[in-house]
């Protein structure tokens, strides 16, 4: 049912527990495992060393969640199954990811403030929409969605549209962490002359940023000759 790519890490375990495979979890988990096969999370396989190998093999469901069969037995201890967080289920395998958060900008997942899934569904119940993409979920802009729960500021409708919304947030901010003030992709006035190269003011002057005159980056609801320019 499951074709694995196998991925060399040191799995999630739980003293004492066996591995019961993904099947056995959809049993119960039936909202969970209806798109899981269609994530890339659904392939993953961790190799385990031959003390463990009698346990069986970190698959699917496990590789991020720890051997199973404990949790079987009391589904109410919370502590027979390894939850979703950070530092034990995602930054296993996305270590590019946890360095990016270690950079001066980011988003406060290390701090406890928010987790990975406030943005991503790692179960892919969304999968349809999104073609799997980075497991986010789908909306008015696709994953712009999942930035509006919180940006909620910057969502708009705006009677004049900064055009770079429609291809969506990514163009200028990058999601987990940035050298970059607001999580931009480069400084403020590199972001933009990206796009606006030809521009009449496409090289800033006055030591002055492009920001410092155009306010509204993500639209507004005035003229923009009133936004100064």
């Amino acid at each position: 049912m499951f074709e694995y790519e196998p991925v060399v890490m040191t799995p999630p375990s739980i003293p004492g527990a066996e591995y019961v495979g993904a099947e056995t979890c959809a049993e119960c988990h039936e909202a969970e495992s209806r798109y899981f096969n269609l994530t890339d999370h659904a392939s993953v396989s961790i190799n385990i060393t031959d003390e463990e190998a009698e346990a069986g093999q970190a698959e699917a469901c496990e590789a991020c969640h720890g051997p199973g069969s404990l949790h079987l037995e009391d589904v109410y201890d919370k502590s027979n199954i390894i939850r979703a967080d950070a530092e034990t289920a995602c930054f296993t395998c996305h270590l590019d990811v946890k360095g990016k958060f270690m950079l001066q900008h980011h988003h406060p997942v290390p701090e406890g403030r928010m987790f990975c899934t406030d943005c991503h569904d790692m179960h892919g119940s969304d999968v349809r929409a999104t073609g799997g993409k980075m497991l986010l979920g789908a909306g008015m802009l696709g994953r712009d969605e999942k930035c509006f729960k919180c940006h909620k500021e910057q969502r708009g409708p705006f009677v004049f549209e900064h055009e770079a919304m429609r291809e969506g947030c990514a163009v200028c901010h990058t999601p987990h962490g940035s050298i970059n003030d607001k999580l931009l992709v480069a400084g403020p006035t590199i972001t933009c002359i990206r796009c606006h190269i030809d521009d009449k003011h496409g090289v800033v002057h006055h030591n002055r940023d492009c920001i410092s005159c155009h306010t509204d980056v993500h639209g507004s609801n005035i003229e923009h000759s009133l936004t100064a320019y």
